[in-house]
């Protein structure tokens, strides 16, 4: 089994997303938090995303269901049953994961990379994901010029479908 550091009750929260049935989830999104790695302080940043999107955004908390961080720890950041709020439109059937870095200036890469497909393929078998439907945020109908997640999603979805990686 995969670890995960379980802090989804003690981020910040305004209120309470909307809950769903796990049936309804058909996609999972992907995200890069646009922060260089160099700037990752463990839970503080995790905390100062949820606050961003609380105060920012007015959201119930943070928008991610789960983040993983420059080390390749996992995060769960929220639950699988909340419609979260991470692509507009979409948020009822997706799972959205976060990769911490701004990969406008560095790479995905290392432990990060490798958990994040290892995270990605298990979410896949969780509900029966197909892998066209792993994207990322600017894939999207109605968020195309959104840069998010920057990387090549078709470079990690090769990696997703090749099953000696990771």
């Amino acid at each position: 089994m995969i670890g995960i550091k379980d802090v989804y009750e003690d981020l910040p929260k305004n209120g309470s997303y909307p809950e769903r049935s796990l049936g309804d989830i058909v996609a999972i999104d992907i995200h890069h938090a646009n922060i260089p790695s160099r700037n990752y302080r463990g839970f503080d940043s995790i905390k100062s995303i949820a606050n961003y999107h609380i105060n920012t955004h007015d959201w119930h908390g943070i928008g991610y269901h789960y983040i993983i961080d420059p080390e390749g720890v996992l995060w769960k950041t929220g639950l699988d049953r909340q419609k979260r709020w991470s692509v507009g439109n979409h948020n009822g059937h997706t799972i959205s994961t976060l990769f911490f870095g701004d990969f406008t200036q560095e790479d995905l890469k290392g432990e990060q990379l490798k958990k994040g497909v290892k995270w990605i393929r298990h979410k896949m078998n969780a509900y029966s994901v197909p892998l066209d439907r792993v994207k990322g945020h600017n894939e999207y109908e109605g968020h195309e010029s959104n840069q998010c997640p920057v990387f090549d999603m078709e470079w990690f979805r090769g990696l997703l479908k090749d099953c000696s990686y990771g």
